[in-house]
C-alpha cells in the first residue's frame, strides 16, 4: 500500500468520469466476513495518505489502545494534516480527536482540537444520564451545549470501525446517531455494506461500505484486518489509501510548495461569455446544469430559478426583497456569529455611535470592515477569529457583519452561494448577507463593501454552521454555467 497515492492520483480522474465500473470487480463470495471486539481489535493503528483533486495534500492517523482505569472502556485517537497553496498563500488544517468509548464504540467522553490558518476551536465533550454536555471554546469565548442523547451516541471516529464490529455481511444496513465535533450537533448515519470487490487501485478484495452523514456519501473498501484500503469522498474529488507513517507524511510540506491550487481550481466555474463589470451587473440570466440542479435554487424577487428541460435558468436581479409577514429574527447568537459577546457588542457601539437609523448602520459597518478586515483567502471559525487575526475570506467577512448587524438589533444571515469573479474569468463560490432593514431584506456583501449587492450573486442556501452548507457539496466540481444575457 505503499504506493497508494501514486495509484490515487492516476484513479482519481476516473472516479469523477463515473467510470468506476471498470476498475472495480466482483471478487465472488467474499470469504467469512469479520466481526471484531475491541478488547481483541485486529490492528492498533494505521496511516493514510490523502489526495485532493489531484494532488496530495496530507494524512490521517488513527489509533485504538484500551482506556486506562477500566477494562471495558477504549480509547480511540485520530489526528490528520493538511496543507495547500491558494491563491498564493499556504493553508494548514490540522486535526486532532480523542474519544472514550465503550466496548461497543459507544460514546463517554471526547476532546477535539482544530487548527485552521491560525484559527483555533476546542470542545470537550461528556455524556450522562443521557445528556450529552459540550463546552465550546473558540477566541477566548466558552459555550456549552446540552444535547438530549436517550439511545446510544457515537463519535465519528468510530463510523468506520462499526460495520467491522457488527459484521460485513454484504446488504447488511446500519444506522445510528454520532456526534459531529466540525458542525457540533448529532447526526445519522446511514451505512450499507455493498458487495466483496477487487480493483486495480488495491491489492487483493475489500468490502464495500457506503456511508451517508449530513448530506454527504462516501465509498469505502475495508479488509479483512479492518483498515480502509481505499476511500473516496466528495464526489470523487477527496481520496485516501492506506500508507506507512513515513510515507504518509513525505508529501505534506512538499504539497506548500507546489504550484498546483487544486482548490481554487476544483471551486472555480468558467464560463464562456465573460462579464465585464460585475460589480456593477444589474440583472443577469443564467442557465445552470448541475447534479444538484434537481433542487432548484431559492427564488425570491432577487433571484428567479425555474427547470427548462435539463437544466435551471436564474434571472438574477439587484434589488431589495420585501419581507414575509412571518420572518424568523435572525437574531440569535451562534458559534460562527457571537453576537452577543461584549466584543462584538462594544465594537459594533463604536461603529454606529453617530448613525440612528438601521440603513446607516449597517453602511457604517460595512466601511469599518472595509478598512480594518484584510481581505485573504485564511479561513475562521467565528468573527471573533476574524476580529483576532484583522483578516479572512469572504466566509469570515460575512460572519462578522452578521455578528455587529445583529448585536444592534439588525436582523441577518449568511448566505452562500456563488459569485462571478472577473479576475479568475468565472463563479467562484462565495459567502455575503442579507440584512432586514426598513421592511426589506438587503443582500449585503462585505466583501465587496456592497450594501445593495450586484445582480452576479447567486443564492444556493442560508447557513453560518457547517452543518448548514453540506449541500453544496453537490455543486461542487461538477456545475456549469452558461451566461445568457447581462446588463
Amino acid at each position: 500500500m505503499r504506493r497508494a497515492a501514486c495509484a490515487l492520483v492516476v484513479g482519481l480522474a476516473v472516479v469523477l468520469a463515473g467510470c468506476d465500473g471498470r476498475y472495480f470487480q466482483d471478487a465472488g463470495a467474499p470469504p467469512v466476513p469479520p466481526q471484531h471486539r475491541l478488547a481483541e481489535w485486529p490492528w492498533q493503528e494505521y496511516w493514510t495518505g490523502i489526495v485532493f483533486n489531484g494532488t496530495k495534500i496530507g494524512y490521517a492517523h488513527v489509533r485504538v489502545r484500551p482506556a486506562g482505569g477500566d477494562e471495558e472502556a477504549f480509547e480511540i485517537a485520530a489526528e490528520s494534516a493538511f496543507r495547500l497553496k491558494f491563491l498564493g498563500f499556504d493553508k494548514r488544517i490540522a486535526l486532532r480527536a480523542r474519544d472514550r468509548v465503550k466496548a461497543d464504540l459507544a460514546l463517554e467522553s471526547f476532546e477535539y482540537a482544530y487548527h485552521i490558518d491560525g484559527s483555533e476551536l476546542a470542545l470537550v465533550g461528556v455524556r450522562r444520564g443521557g445528556v450529552l454536555r459540550v463546552k465550546v471554546r473558540n477566541a477566548g469565548r466558552t459555550s456549552e451545549q446540552a444535547l438530549s442523547t436517550p439511545d446510544a451516541v457515537y463519535p465519528a471516529s468510530a463510523i468506520g470501525m462499526i460495520p467491522v464490529m457488527r459484521g460485513l455481511v454484504p446488504g447488511a444496513e446500519y444506522r445510528y446517531t454520532v456526534y459531529v465535533g466540525e458542525s457540533q450537533r448529532l447526526a445519522e448515519v446511514q451505512q450499507r455494506v455493498e458487495g466483496y470487490e477487487r480493483s486495480t487501485l488495491f491489492e487483493g478484495a475489500a468490502w464495500k461500505v457506503t456511508t451517508d452523514l449530513e448530506g454527504l456519501r462516501t465509498t469505502t473498501w475495508i479488509d479483512q484486518l479492518g483498515r480502509p484500503k481505499l476511500e473516496v469522498g466528495l464526489n470523487g474529488v477527496l481520496i485516501a489509501g492506506l500508507e506507512d507513517e513515513r510515507h504518509a507524511k513525505r508529501d505534506l510540506a512538499r504539497a506548500a510548495l507546489g504550484q498546483d491550487e487544486a482548490l481554487l481550481e476544483l471551486g472555480l466555474i468558467r464560463t464562456a461569455t465573460p462579464i465585464a463589470a460585475p460589480r456593477a451587473a444589474t440583472s443577469l440570466r443564467l442557465s445552470i446544469r448541475s447534479p444538484a440542479a434537481g433542487t432548484l435554487p431559492p427564488s425570491d424577487p432577487r433571484q428567479d430559478c425555474r427547470a427548462v428541460d435539463a437544466s435551471v435558468e436564474c434571472v438574477l436581479r439587484s434589488v431589495p426583497v420585501p419581507a414575509g409577514p412571518r420572518e424568523p429574527a435572525h437574531l440569535q447568537p451562534s458559534l460562527a456569529v457571537p453576537s452577543t459577546d461584549p466584543r462584538i457588542g462594544a465594537l459594533a457601539a463604536s461603529i454606529v455611535a453617530d448613525q440612528p437609523a438601521a440603513r446607516e448602520q449597517a453602511q457604517a459597518i460595512l466601511d469599518w470592515i472595509g478598512r480594518n478586515i484584510r481581505k485573504e483567502p485564511a479561513d475562521v471559525f467565528s468573527a471573533l477569529d476574524v476580529l483576532t487575526a484583522g483578516r479572512a475570506e469572504c466566509q469570515g467577512h460575512a460572519y462578522l457583519f452578521a455578528a455587529l448587524a445583529r448585536a444592534r438589533g439588525i436582523p441577518t444571515r449568511v448566505v452562500n452561494g456563488l459569485v462571478y469573479s472577473a479576475e479568475l474569468k468565472g463563479f467562484a463560490y462565495h459567502a455575503w448577507n442579507e440584512s432586514l432593514i426598513d421592511g426589506q431584506w438587503l443582500a449585503i456583501d462585505p466583501t465587496f463593501g456592497q450594501l445593495q449587492a450586484d445582480a452576479t450573486h447567486l443564492k444556493l442556501l442560508y447557513g453560518e454552521n457547517l452543518g448548514d452548507l453540506a449541500p453544496l457539496v453537490a455543486w461542487i466540481g461538477a456545475t456549469r454555467i452558461e451566461i445568457l444575457a447581462s446588463r
